[in-house]
């Protein structure tokens, strides 16, 4: 019976969790439906594309060019309506929520380079 009652309390916090990660999903899950899907796809899009270029450039030895552009795409994506929804509706995720879904990044999309080398980053 000592050991049984020991077992529900260690699940005890667990079930509390898993209650709480999934209350996360959900209320993310309205947040994101309201978001233009085909906007978003373009955003993600774009944000390879982005990347693509940037290791280019970089692996060219176009080191200022590399960064004048990150700096135009970061203001760019800092401006998307659909970016700043994005950044809403994940903003109370937990961390262990992000590294689950490391393809909807906002951060990594919205990543300010005026500080920092673009070259350095990637």
């Amino acid at each position: 019976m000592k050991k049984l009652f020991v077992t529900l309390l260690m699940l005890l916090p667990v079930s509390a969790i898993a209650q709480d990660m999934i209350a996360e999903m959900q209320e993310m899950s309205v947040c994101m439906a309201s978001i233009d899907q085909n906007a978003l796809k373009a955003l993600e899009k774009e944000t390879v594309k982005f990347e693509g270029e940037m290791k280019g450039l970089c692996k060219k030895g176009k080191r200022d060019e590399a960064q004048e552009r990150a700096v135009d795409f970061s203001r760019e994506m800092m401006s998307s309506s659909t970016l700043k929804t994005m950044l809403k509706c994940t903003e109370k995720m937990s961390v262990s929520m992000r590294k689950m879904m490391p393809d909807m990044e906002p951060e990594k999309m919205a990543k300010d380079y005026s500080n920092r080398h673009v070259c350095d980053e990637i």
